[in-house]
C-alpha cells in the first residue's frame, strides 16, 4: 500500500489503467486474485475520480463492490479491468482506507482508493466494511461544465444471478450531461445513458429482454424522481441498443454540485444483477 504522504493530492494529466493507478494493491484471498486502484484527473473545475478492479484470475468472474468508490455488485470476467468513474468538485483528493466485497459468497477486504472529503468522512463513520449510503454534504455550488460532460462506462452482469456464468451479459456506453440555456429558471442540463448490450464473448444464454434498469436517487429524491418519471417509465426495459435521458432545471439558481444517483440493472425478479453511476447535479437553490 502506498503512503499516504505520497498520494495526498496527486491528479493525473492522462488516463490509466489498475496497474497505474495512485493507490494500487493486490489482492490474493482465498482462491481469489485481483487488483484494485484508483487515480484522479482534472476536468474544468471539477475532478474525475477513477476506482478500477483488474481481475488476474485466467478462468472464473469476480463479483465485487467496492463500498464507496465503485463498481457497485457488478463482475468482472477473467482478466479483464473495469473502471468506474465519479464526477466530483473536491479538488483536493485523498487516500480513503476503503473496503470491497468480494465473490458470492461476500467476504471482504481492506481497498484504499482516491476520494473526497465526502467520501473520507462517510468511511470514519460506517467503518471500513460498512456498507455504504450515498450521502454528502450541503451543496455549495459551482457551474455545469460548459460544454457538458459524458463518460465511458462498461458493466457486466447476469440475466440470471442463479446462472450467473452463462447468461453473462456486457453493457457500454456512454453517461453524461448536456447543459440547457438559462431563463427564467437558471437553466439546467440533460442527464444521459445511450448504451449497447449483449451477451459476453461465448456466454450464449444470457437474455438482454429479461433486464431492467432503474435509477435510485439517494439525495433528494422526491424531486430527482418527479424529473426522471416525467419522461421515462418507472423500470425501463434493456434493449441492445437504447438510451435513456431527462432534463432537471434549476428552481432558483444555477450554482451546481455533483449529486451521487445511479442506474440500476434488475432482473425479472427485481433482483440487482448490477449498477453504474448516474451523470446527477443538484442545485443549490433548491
Amino acid at each position: 500500500m502506498l503512503a499516504a504522504s505520497l498520494v495526498v493530492g496527486v491528479v493525473s494529466a492522462e488516463a490509466k489503467t489498475c496497474d497505474e493507478g495512485d493507490t494500487r494493491q493486490e489482492h490474493h484471498v482465498g482462491n481469489f486474485n485481483f487488483v484494485t486502484s484508483s487515480w484522479v484527473e482534472k476536468k474544468g473545475k471539477l475532478r474525475r475520480y477513477i476506482s478500477c478492479v483488474k481481475n488476474l484470475d485466467p478462468n472464473s468472474d469476480l463479483l465485487v463492490t467496492w463500498f464507496i468508490a465503485g463498481p457497485f455488485q457488478t463482475y468482472v470476467p477473467a482478466t479483464v479491468e473495469l473502471p468506474t468513474p465519479r464526477l466530483r468538485d473536491d479538488i483536493s483528493p485523498r487516500p480513503v482506507r476503503g473496503c470491497i466485497q468480494y465473490g458470492n459468497l461476500g467476504e471482504r477486504t481492506p481497498a484504499e482508493f482516491m476520494g473526497t472529503a465526502d467520501d473520507e468522512e462517510r468511511n470514519g463513520k460506517e467503518g471500513n466494511c460498512a456498507p455504504a449510503t450515498q450521502v454528502g454534504n450541503e451543496p455549495q455550488g459551482t457551474d455545469l461544465p460548459p460544454d457538458g460532460w459524458q463518460d465511458d462506462v462498461r458493466v457486466f452482469f447476469p440475466s440470471d444471478p442463479d446462472d450467473p456464468h452463462d447468461t453473462m451479459l456486457e453493457v457500454t456506453g456512454k453517461i453524461g450531461i448536456a447543459p440547457i440555456p438559462g431563463g427564467v429558471t437558471g437553466g439546467g442540463f440533460q442527464s444521459f445513458f445511450a448504451y449497447s448490450a449483449k451477451q459476453y464473448e461465448g456466454r450464449k444464454l444470457g437474455k438482454v429482454e429479461d433486464v431492467t434498469v432503474t435509477p435510485v436517487f439517494p439525495i433528494k429524491s422526491d424531486f430527482f424522481a418527479a424529473a426522471f418519471f416525467k419522461e421515462n417509465k418507472e423500470a425501463t426495459g434493456l434493449s441492445r441498443d437504447g438510451s435513456i435521458s431527462f432534463d432537471v432545471l434549476a428552481p432558483f439558481s444555477n450554482a451546481w454540485r455533483p449529486a451521487p444517483a445511479f442506474y440500476e440493472f434488475r432482473d425479472k425478479h427485481g433482483r440487482v444483477l448490477g449498477a453504474i453511476p448516474m451523470p446527477l447535479f443538484q442545485s443549490s437553490g433548491g
